[in-house]
């Protein structure tokens, strides 16, 4: 037999299940993987002191697919969060309200990349930088001394203007369950780059397992799902995942 030997890289792209669209990139993943999965039927023999099976049959339960996305991007957490995403242009937000304590940080609606201007919640005073505020990752940081007069009732002490970033919001875990299709294109570095695709018909959309925002390690979104039959392919068709490997010579 000839080498087949499989030293795999290449892109996975997904869709929703269904949708008139092109698929879309996850972008750089460091694993993919499929294992199907079965369940046993063993009958012993009974027939010997020794035991063992006499006979045994093996169902197919499920498919389960699993991969890792080292992309931190808004479009692989809507999927893997059951999220919306929002998309906010650059701009500048005018006399935002806000509700701000001495002695700390407090975020504003949208990330700031500089802060305008800060006025008293009436508007009839205008507050100093540096000295009764000072601009901090994105948002605003009420020094201690600052004559900015504390909140009352919860209600809104300044007002603030500002310059935002371009920015995504995602409101994770606000959507129902959703399919997809997977497609890996590859390529095997094992046998000079020869290609490899394979074709996951109807998946169900797993949620990120984990989501490391601190670590000495650059950030990796583990995602795990499992393979439904879609019912619509023809007699003799997978209804799981199909694999196209180019020949080796």
């Amino acid at each position: 037999m000839k080498d087949h030997s499989y030293l795999g890289s290449g892109k996975l792209l997904i869709r929703e299940y269904g949708a008139a669209t092109a698929f879309e990139e996850v972008g750089n993943c460091s694993a993919l993987t499929f294992s199907p999965q079965e369940e046993k039927k063993n009958l012993i023999d009974y027939t010997n002191p020794g035991g063992g099976n006499r006979n045994e049959v093996a169902r197919l339960t499920g498919v389960e697919t699993a991969y890792t996305f080292h992309d931190f991007a808004a479009e692989n957490f809507a999927r893997t969060l059951r999220s919306s995403v929002t998309t906010v242009a650059a701009g500048t937000v005018t006399e935002e309200e806000v509700v701000a304590y001495k002695g700390g940080f407090t975020p504003l609606s949208k990330v700031a990349t500089g802060i305008t201007a800060v006025k008293a919640a009436s508007g009839a005073t205008t507050y100093t930088a540096g000295t009764d505020f000072e601009f901090r990752d994105g948002g605003i940081f009420v020094p201690t001394g600052s004559t900015i007069t504390a909140p009352a009732a919860g209600a809104a002490n300044i007002k603030v203007t500002y310059a935002n970033a371009a920015q995504k919001v995602v409101e994770a875990l606000t959507q129902s369950a959703k399919q997809y299709e997977m497609l890996f294109v590859g390529l095997n570095e094992a046998q000079s780059g020869k290609r490899v695709r394979v074709h996951a018909h109807k998946v169900s959309g797993g949620l990120l397992a984990s989501m490391g925002l601190i670590g000495e390690e650059y950030g990796a979104g583990e995602v795990t799902g499992g393979l439904m039959a879609d019912t619509t392919k023809g007699t003799g068709l997978s209804q799981y995942f199909t694999v196209v490997l180019e020949d080796v010579a």
